[in-house]
């Protein structure tokens, strides 16, 4: 079932072994970041920011490093050159919710791109948490890290079934 709602949503084909089932969303962040960071690594994600992810990586031994998103009256929005600015020798993934909870910024093809490029630069893991790109009503789902990766591309997914089907906390 989740190879053909994959292929569905992506257009990409997809096996078993491309996927993890866990019991949460959360418990897929948690693992996520305890297979790429540790104690001593530093974790960049997008400020605000659902403050479970800053805990989770603290709860691996990382040091949570916020960027803080732009507001203004166009709405939020990310300065890549930021973002690359947050990058230490100590970095060893960038955390993108998009659409972001709770601001709702959506990261475009190009912004995904130009993320994508950073972390192939410094060879960094991207957790890619796109839980609500179903929300994402412009072309039917927000973009993803899968519209532009490569397939060897350090990218790490994270998602759930209860948000798009209005079933949190079930």
């Amino acid at each position: 079932a989740l190879i053909r709602y994959h292929q569905r949503h992506f257009g990409k084909t997809f096996v078993r072994d491309n996927f993890l089932v866990t019991g949460s969303g959360m418990q897929s962040i948690q693992l996520a970041l305890q297979a790429t960071a540790g104690v001593g690594d530093e974790v960049i994600y997008l400020s605000p920011a659902w403050p479970n992810f800053a805990a989770a990586a603290g709860v691996a031994g990382a040091t949570p490093v916020p960027v803080v998103l732009t507001f203004s009256q166009a709405g939020w929005s990310l300065d890549v050159a930021h973002l690359e600015a947050a990058v230490t020798p100590r970095t060893k993934v960038i955390f993108i919710n998009s659409p972001s909870n709770p601001t709702g910024w959506t990261a475009d093809r190009d912004m995904l791109k130009a993320i994508l490029a950073i972390a192939r630069k410094h060879d960094l893991w991207i957790i890619a948490d796109e839980i609500y790109a179903l929300f994402h009503f412009a072309e039917g789902r927000a973009a993803s890290f899968m519209d532009v990766m490569a397939h060897d591309d350090k990218v790490i997914f994270v998602n759930s079934s209860s948000k798009n089907w209005a079933m949190t906390g079930w």
